[in-house]
């Protein structure tokens, strides 16, 4: 019967579906896959979802909301350093959360993935330029303040920060504890660019 309410918890599927695509790709996600994780019928989940790109693309929407928030919230800290370090952490502790999807969902799904993924591809690296770009001018913050130097390229900066993301959203994906990701984030922080102030030379 038309508009009767669904008989599924619909985030409880979305998230169900989030780490099937985590752990299979795009491609080795199957739908029959989906709506049996889900204990849902094929009509229940076309009602729901539309199709398995649109859940797709939804479940990588909501993935890349979670690490907006932490970029948004780091870059409050005092200084770009503790806001890049706590971009970081914060994520490493993410991609080892035991209640959610294990590392980086789009980097794993995307890479698995085939054709009907190459738009969601373009979305992460729109989205990741945005991160990046927030970041970036937190650090020109700085540069203004003396807490880095005046020749310090915000833009690659900023970058270093994201490639270290990246690299620790892969080491996790093969299986890297959360402890060893935060010793390789102390290690890695020893390469932040100090200022000729007293005051930026602090850590």
């Amino acid at each position: 019967m038309r508009g009767r309410p669904r008989g599924f918890d619909r985030d409880a599927a979305l998230l169900t579906a989030t780490r099937l695509f985590w752990a299979r790709g795009y491609d080795g996600t199957s739908l029959s896959d989906l709506t049996a994780a889900m204990g849902i019928s094929p009509s229940s989940f076309y009602a729901a979802f539309g199709d398995k790109k649109s859940l797709f693309a939804e479940a990588v929407q909501g993935y890349m909301q979670r690490y907006t928030a932490i970029y948004i919230e780091a870059v409050r800290s005092e200084t770009a350093r503790e806001a890049a370090e706590r971009i970081l952490r914060d994520s490493a502790d993410e991609f080892t959360d035991e209640n959610r999807p294990m590392s980086c969902l789009v980097v794993r799904a995307a890479i698995q993935g085939g054709a009907d993924t190459i738009d969601v591809r373009k979305t992460l690296e729109e989205h990741q330029r945005a991160l990046a770009a927030v970041l970036a001018e937190r650090i020109d913050e700085d540069k203004k303040a003396g807490r880095l130097s005046a020749d310090v390229d915000a833009a690659i900066l900023a970058e270093w920060v994201r490639t270290l993301w990246e690299g620790l959203s892969n080491q996790s994906n093969a299986g890297v504890p959360r402890v060893r990701l935060h010793e390789i984030i102390t290690l890695a922080m020893r390469g932040w660019p100090r200022s000729t102030s007293s005051a930026g030379d602090r850590e």
